[in-house]
C-alpha cells in the first residue's frame, strides 16, 4: 500500500510539473525567433540565397568551351578532317559576370536580413493589436456587465415608482450601446486573431502567444552617430548593393563592346596526303558597335545612385521621427502609469455609489461611466501605440535584430556553405 501511495504521489506530482510547464509564459525573443525562422518568406528569403550562391559558382566557370569537330568529304579525293575550335573571352567577361554574381549573393543576404527583420516588426506590431483587442474586450465586457446591472436595478427601481420612464429608457438605450460595441470588439480581436494566424501558421501556436510587459527603454535622443546606424540598415545596404550592381553592369557592358575571336586547328588526309589548317575568325562590330547598351547600363548606374540618396534620406528622418515619437508616447505612458489610472479606478467606484444615493442623476451617471470607460479604452489604445511606435524605433534604429539572435548566423553559415 505504501508503495502504491508513493507512486500516486509521484504521479500527482508529475502532473503539477507537466501543468506548471504547459503554462509557463514564452518569453517574446524566444517567442520572435521560433516564428521568424519557421515562417516561409524567411524561407524563401533563405533559398534565393542558396540561388545566388549557385549563380555565383556558375558565373566562376569560363564562359566559353571547345568546339570538336569532325568533316569527312567524298568527291574525286576523299577528305577526312578533325579539327579544334575555342572562342577568346577577350576583355575578360568573365570576371565581370562574377562581380555581378558576388553582389547579386550580397543582395541576396541583405534581403535576407530585411526580411528576417520585417517578419519580427510584423510578428510585434500583431502582437501589440492583439493584446490591445484582448483588453478592449474585457473593457467591454465590463461595460456591458455594468450596463446589464445598471439596467436591472433600472427596472427594479422603475417599478418602485424611484425612477422615471426616461431615466428607465436610457439605461435600456446604454445597455443596446454597450452590446453594440462589444460586438465591435469581438470583431477587432478576430481580425487580430487571424493576423496572427497568418504569421504562426498554426492554430494551437495561439495559445503560446507571449505578453509584452513593462515600459520599454526610452530611445536616444538626438541621436549619435545617425549615420553609422542608417549606413548598416539592410534598407541602406541593398540600396548600395544595386548600386554596385548597376556599376558592375556598366564594365560587362563596356567589355561586351570587344568581340570575342574564335581559333581553330583542324587536321587530316585529302587523299594521300596531309592537310593542316589553322583558322582565325572575329566578328566585326561596325554595324552595331553596343555603345547603347553601355548608355543604358550608365542611367541605371545614375537611377540607383540617386535612388540611394533618397533612401539614406528617408532613412534619417525615419529614425530621428520614431525616437520622437517613442519617447512621447512612452512618457504618456509613464505618466498614465502613475497617477491616471489609479484615479480612474476610484473615480468608477465611487459613481455607482453616488447613484445609488441617488446623489447623481441617471443622465449624469451614464454620462461620466462612458467618460471613465473611454478614458479606460483611450489608455489600451495607447498602449497599442506605445508598442507599436516601439516596433518602429527598433526598425528604424537596426536594434530589431538583437530580438532575433538565433538567425544571426545564416548569412555566414551561407557564405561558409560556398567558400
Amino acid at each position: 500500500m505504501k508503495f502504491l501511495h508513493l507512486v500516486a504521489a509521484l504521479l500527482s506530482a508529475l502532473l503539477v510539473f507537466s501543468n506548471a510547464c504547459a503554462i509557463e509564459p514564452v518569453s517574446v525573443s524566444t517567442w520572435l525567433n521560433q516564428l521568424v525562422t519557421q515562417h516561409p518568406a524567411l524561407l524563401a528569403a533563405e533559398a534565393a540565397v542558396a540561388k545566388a550562391d549557385a549563380e555565383r559558382r556558375a558565373a566562376d566557370q569560363p564562359l566559353f568551351n571547345p568546339e570538336l569537330e569532325f568533316e569527312y568529304e567524298s568527291a574525286g579525293v576523299d577528305t577526312k578532317t578533325a579539327g579544334l575550335s575555342q572562342t577568346l573571352d577577350w576583355g575578360d567577361k568573365q570576371s565581370a559576370h562574377l562581380r555581378i554574381a558576388d553582389v547579386g549573393w550580397q543582395l541576396s543576404n541583405s534581403k535576407l536580413a530585411l526580411q528576417r527583420h520585417q517578419i519580427a516588426a510584423d510578428a510585434l506590431l500583431a502582437l501589440a493589436d492583439y493584446h490591445a483587442n484582448l483588453n478592449n474586450q474585457n473593457v467591454a465586457n465590463k461595460r456591458l456587465n455594468a450596463m446589464a446591472d445598471f439596467l436591472g436595478i433600472a427596472q427594479q427601481r422603475s417599478k418602485a415608482g424611484d425612477l422615471t420612464d426616461v431615466d428607465l429608457a436610457l439605461a435600456q438605450l446604454a445597455y443596446s450601446e454597450a452590446s453594440f460595441a462589444q460586438a465591435k470588439v469581438q470583431a477587432g480581436l478576430i481580425e487580430s486573431e487571424q493576423l496572427l494566424l497568418a504569421l504562426l501558421g498554426n492554430q494551437s501556436a495561439l495559445a503560446f502567444i507571449p505578453t509584452l510587459q513593462g515600459t520599454p527603454k526610452n530611445a536616444e535622443e538626438p541621436i549619435k552617430n545617425k549615420a553609422e546606424l542608417v549606413d548598416a540598415l539592410p534598407q541602406m545596404q541593398l540600396a548600395r548593393l544595386h548600386m554596385e550592381i548597376a556599376h558592375a553592369k556598366v564594365k560587362l557592358r563596356q567589355r561586351e563592346q570587344r568581340p570575342n575571336p574564335n581559333i581553330a586547328i583542324r587536321t587530316g588526309k585529302e587523299g594521300k596526303d596531309s592537310l593542316t589548317s589553322i583558322r582565325f575568325s572575329m566578328p566585326l562590330f561596325v554595324r552595331n558597335n553596343f555603345g547603347a547598351e553601355v548608355d543604358a547600363a550608365n542611367e541605371q548606374l545614375i537611377q540607383q545612385e540617386r535612388h540611394a540618396i533618397h533612401i539614406r534620406r528617408l532613412l534619417l528622418v525615419k529614425l530621428t521621427s520614431s525616437a520622437r515619437t517613442f519617447n512621447v508616447n512612452r512618457q504618456a505612458w509613464v505618466e498614465w502609469q502613475a497617477t491616471g489610472k489609479q484615479n480612474l479606478l476610484l473615480h468608477e467606484k465611487l459613481l455607482t455609489r453616488l447613484w445609488q444615493a441617488g446623489e447623481l442623476s441617471t443622465a449624469e451617471y451614464l454620462i461620466q461611466l462612458k467618460q471613465v470607460l473611454n478614458t479606460e479604452a483611450s489608455a489600451i489604445e495607447h498602449r497599442r501605440q506605445l508598442w507599436q511606435s516601439w516596433t518602429q524605433w527598433l526598425m528604424a534604429s537596426g536594434n530589431i535584430s538583437s530580438w532575433i539572435t538565433i538567425n544571426k548566423t545564416t548569412a555566414a553559415e551561407a557564405r561558409g556553405a560556398s567558400s
